[in-house]
């Protein structure tokens, strides 16, 4: 992320320097979560390919270097063994750096959680008024409001489990933070029981809404062994199954919720791949890759408008049908016909209206619970 050419920094740059990793001060470190997959990634690119980005750093009155960004890439730095890091040094407070830093991301690569410790640390540690807080960070005051209560009721152990990323802060922030309301102790036994299991997002969706509904016994079972009550959900056909839909349309309906999924995972991540330090090998693989998807996706957005206007004209043709006072109509014949099945826009049957294989259109309620909630990160 070369933050230099995406902003104007309030304050003097003073320009680009090789300064020795013992001389930086690392105190916001404790601000971001780890991600040991990305960072051996990282580590991996800047053993073949040399740093490519510069962090960026502040100047305390002492004359130490404080990082406001780039901690991931001093960490790998340290971990191959190198004494000096390439830096750009702002010359302004750490705190007006640290915000700088994250309003010049455009917030990519923040989750909920690590929001939430940047706004705690100017208000709270930094003693700046919230709205200015928020307005420096490019965020609203109510937003900024949300995001401190998140991580003023995380309990310790959480929050330690979030920065080490044994658990992900989607989760927490979603899930576990207001199962923890209902139950402390619920809480953090199934937090126990999870960090292992790489259950997704729709699971873990699926766990809290069955919790929020069940009675004690339940409940117990649910935090106890969650891997064993998702299997039974499963076999149920409460889980990610839809039973008021065909097999293909449940298909379909996962195959939807997969691509949106990956393309808000995309959103966010991208960014961050091609804009770390990132060699050449990748970006051949990384662009060509996309080349291919988009061409896809605009096939998939074909299909879907072809499907829309058929749609649209079945409605047409039934609505002038029905408005229809032609005397040449048989009633008798009109009374006695009988619905029939007609395509439906995914190829299978859709039933007409009153005839038997009409669906209720009911879900069951263990399957609207499994659907995740909104996601913060």
């Amino acid at each position: 992320m070369n933050l230099s050419t995406r902003m104007m920094v309030k304050g003097r740059t003073v320009g680009m320097m090789e300064l020795n990793l013992a001389s930086l001060d690392e105190r916001y470190g404790r601000l971001r979560v780890m991600d040991r997959r990305r960072e051996r990634q990282l580590m991996a690119s800047l053993e073949e390919h040399g740093q490519q980005d510069a962090i960026f750093v502040v100047v305390e009155s002492d004359g130490r270097f404080v990082v406001v960004d780039g901690h991931k890439r001093v960490r790998a730095l340290r971990r191959l063994r190198r004494d000096t890091v390439k830096a750009v040094v702002w010359e302004m407070t750490p705190a007006q750096g640290l915000a700088a830093a994250y309003r010049a991301a455009s917030r990519q690569g923040y989750n909920a959680i690590e929001d939430g410790w940047i706004v705690y640390e100017l208000h709270r540690v930094g003693k700046w008024d919230l709205g200015k807080t928020a307005a420096l960070i490019g965020r609203s005051k109510s937003w900024a409001s949300k995001r401190l209560a998140l991580v003023e009721e995380l309990p310790e152990w959480m929050a330690a489990d979030v920065a080490s990323g044994r658990i992900g802060a989607h989760a927490v922030a979603n899930y576990l933070v207001p199962l923890t309301r209902v139950n402390g102790e619920d809480g953090k036994l199934l937090a126990e029981k999870i960090r292992d299991l790489g259950l997704t997002d729709r699971q873990l969706g699926a766990i809290y809404g069955n919790y929020r509904e069940a009675g004690a016994a339940t409940r117990r079972k649910i935090v106890q062994d969650p891997a064993r009550f998702l299997k039974v959900l499963e076999a149920l056909g409460k889980g990610p199954q839809d039973p008021a839909m065909s097999e293909a349309e449940n298909r379909a309906l996962k195959q939807l919720e997969l691509i949106g999924n990956l393309a808000l995972g995309l959103t966010r991540g991208l960014p961050q791949v091609l804009g770390y330090d990132v060699g050449e090998a990748a970006r051949v693989k990384l662009w060509p890759a996309w080349e291919r998807s988009r061409k896809r996706l605009i096939l998939l957005g074909e299909a879907v408008a072809e499907l829309k206007a058929a749609q649209g004209n079945r409605m047409e043709d039934k609505h002038a049908q029905s408005g229809n006072t032609d005397s040449h109509i048989d009633a008798a014949s009109s009374e006695t016909r009988q619905p029939q099945n007609r395509p439906g826009p995914w190829g299978g049957a859709q039933c007409g209206e009153g005839s038997d294989c009409q669906r209720t259109g009911v879900r069951d309620a263990a399957a609207e619970q499994a659907a995740p909630v909104g996601g913060l990160c």
